[in-house]
This record gives C-alpha cells, structure tokens and sequence, in this order.
C-alpha cells in the first residue's frame, strides 16, 4: 500500500471516527416548529423541554419563552427589557433581552434534538426586528440535558433607541447570582457577541455560571466530508493505475 494511500485512509477515518466524536454544537439549523411568538410583541409562550434541565440547581421541563429575546422559569409575563435582571424576573436565561419584534419581520421557532441522556432544546429568534426597526437579528439558545447552555450569534446588531438596554447572560434572580453584561448600542456592522457562540457551564464551588466565548464556525456534514475525502481517493486509484 503506498504512502498516499495511507494518507487517504487517515483522511477517512478523521471524517467518520473524529467527526461521529466530536460534541460541541454550533449553529444548528434544524428549526424545528414555527411558534406563535412569529407573529406577537411583548409576549411569551410556554414550551416543553423534553427532558429535566437543572438550572441553579432547581429542575424543570418546562420553559416560557418571550419575544424580547429571553427564557423564564417561572413568569409567563415577564417580557420586559432592561438590565436589572439580578432580581427582577427570578430565573432568567437572557438570550438577547431586548426589544424585538418577531411580529413585524422574522420568525421564531423551537425545537427539541437528541435521545434520552443527551437531548437538547433550541429556540431560534431568525431575522427579527427590534421595536425601532432599525436592526436585524438572528440568535439562539441551546439548553442540553446535562445543564449546559450555549448562545449562539449569527447575526447581532443590536437595537435601536428603544429606552432599555440589551442584555445578555443568566441570571437566578435572588439579586446573589448571576453573570451577564450590557450590550452594545445598535450598529448595521454588527455588535458584541456577532458571530460568536457563548458557552455557560454550571461551577459548584461558586453556586454559578462560567461563561466562556468562541467564534462561532460552521461545521461540514461527516457526509460531506466523506464524500470529499473518497473523491480524492477515487483521483488518487487512477493515477497510480496509469
């Protein structure tokens, strides 16, 4: 067997074996169910999660989710914006808080992925407005089963003049702990985290959330990496045939 063909192989084995292991989750496209939010303001909707999730080391399987950008727990009406979020709404995941409008241009959706012991729920906010319809916006969260939570930010230019500002993180709401921050302003050449992908895990010794950030890329199919790698192998057969 030649040296290159070792090479092919090693290509295919990385395509099946390195990409069936790998587990972190960017942008993920499968939608799932048009929800009513779609066509709403100032509004939330309760969803089924699936699974348990433990946040704050309270569980649920149910959560409310609003237009403005953010999950609750335990308020069906809380889809106010504005940055006191440490105790104000109780628990909070603020995906993006702040005054969107998916009933004047975009859509939102829900979905839950997986199989038991590994199951996700994700709520997509696609090409939405804010109220000023200045900006537009595409982000989701992604709750997995074993409490992690991630945003992603396809496309994040803020708001416009709204009188509150846009937050972003999570937050127990006993005014002790939580971990966010203050967008930018609103900027047609995107804002803080455009583009990125924010990673919050749950630390122990602390009662809260790390977060860490990464560019958010997006990731070949293993089928599309398998074909790519077994055509090179095909061109490689025939010239060492000739």
């Amino acid at each position: 067997m030649t040296f290159c063909k070792l090479i092919i192989i090693g290509l295919l084995t990385t395509c099946f074996i390195g990409t069936a292991n790998a587990t972190v989750i960017e942008w993920e496209s499968n939608y799932g169910t048009l929800s009513d939010l779609s066509d709403d303001d100032d509004n939330t909707e309760l969803f089924n999660l699936g699974f348990d999730f433990s946040f704050y080391n309270a569980t649920y399987n149910q959560v409310y989710g609003s237009t403005n950008g953010s999950l609750f727990f335990n308020d069906e009406e809380a889809y106010e914006i504005g940055s006191d979020i440490e105790d104000t709404y109780g628990p909070m995941i603020a995906v993006f808080n702040a005054d969107i409008d998916p009933g004047e241009d975009g859509k939102v959706y829900t979905n839950t992925l997986g199989t038991t012991g590994d199951m996700r729920f994700v709520m997509t906010w696609l090409d939405v407005i804010d109220y000023e319809e200045e900006f537009y916006n595409s982000f989701q969260a992604i709750l997995f089963e074993n409490g992690t939570i991630q945003f992603n930010y396809l496309q994040l230019n803020g708001s416009g003049d709204d009188g509150g500002d846009d937050v972003i993180g999570v937050s127990q709401g006993d005014g002790s702990h939580f971990n966010y921050f203050t967008a930018d302003d609103g900027n047609a050449n995107g804002i803080h985290p455009s583009g990125k992908s924010l990673l919050y895990t749950w630390n122990s010794a602390s009662a809260n959330y790390d977060q860490t950030a990464r560019q958010l890329t997006s990731v070949p199919e293993p089928t599309t990496l398998a074909i790519f790698a077994l055509g090179i192998l095909g061109l490689a057969t025939r010239r060492f045939k000739k």
